[in-house]
């Protein structure tokens, strides 16, 4: 008998695939089934539906990505190391997984995942404690500019995800990894704390 866990993994790739190809709304379920292999049965009884399917994907595609932030706080725990480490793997992260980054944010309005906002915000909420609670160590230790959790979020991953926009929409020919450093810099440039200059 087919490993239960290996079948919903089977499923949830075929469905990024549809839903990649067609929209969610323009996905049936029959498309799944077919392009996974898995029987009507076997998929009804892992999931109620395709929208069920849909927030599934979504929530373990965000899951995924959250797994690999927390894990750079844990190894790079630095101020500096951690900045730069946290915009590498935003970056790394898109070239590794291109169509996982584009369901992901292109599905965050799809109705399906928006019925799933109470497990999104659960599922949120645990790991932007622990994002907080590493940047607020730091702020403690004067490593970083005074400025809002909000604010600093914005700096550290706006410039990376306005690039993997355009590039995951073919809107540029610059090289994600090549950028790497150039944005891990300058997002460490902009939010650490600067020695005060004294008054003459």
């Amino acid at each position: 008998m087919r490993n239960p866990g290996h079948r919903r993994e089977e499923v949830l790739k075929a469905a990024l695939e549809c839903f990649l190809e067609r929209g969610v709304e323009g996905t049936t379920l029959a498309a799944i089934r077919e392009r996974s292999g898995a029987s009507t049965g076997s998929i009804y009884h892992l999931f109620e539906s395709k929208d069920a399917i849909a927030a599934a994907l979504y929530l373990d595609v965000l899951g995924e990505y959250q797994s690999g932030v927390v894990e750079v706080l844990k190894t790079q725990p630095g101020a500096r190391e951690g900045v730069e480490a946290l915009v590498r793997h935003h970056l790394e992260w898109t070239l590794a997984r291109p169509d996982a980054t584009r369901f992901l944010m292109g599905a965050r309005g799809v109705a399906a995942v928006v019925a799933a906002e109470a497990s999104i915000r659960e599922q949120n909420k645990g790991f932007f404690r622990q994002m907080k609670d590493w940047w607020q160590a730091h702020v403690r230790d004067g490593a970083f500019e005074e400025m809002s959790f909000e604010l600093f979020l914005a700096i550290l991953r706006g410039p990376a995800q306005e690039l993997v926009r355009d590039w995951l929409a073919g809107r540029t020919k610059t090289d994600l990894r090549a950028a790497i450093p150039v944005l891990a810099r300058a997002a460490w440039q902009s939010v650490e704390k600067r020695p005060t200059r004294s008054k003459k």
